[in-house]
């Protein structure tokens, strides 16, 4: 699992064009959830990107 900080411009940029351009919601391959930090999100099993 890879973990996008949606706080950070870039970051959100790319994975908005990701999830559109592989079709990421239509193939139920993105998921979204409110770790308040990425070391919460690491402790979810999630990595960054």
């Amino acid at each position: 699992m890879i973990v996008h900080d949606c706080d950070n411009a870039d970051d959100f940029a790319a994975l908005e064009a990701r999830a559109e351009k592989q079709d990421l919601m239509g193939e139920k391959l993105l998921q979204a959830f409110g770790p308040d930090t990425l070391d919460e999100a690491r402790n979810r099993g999630f990595r960054p990107r």
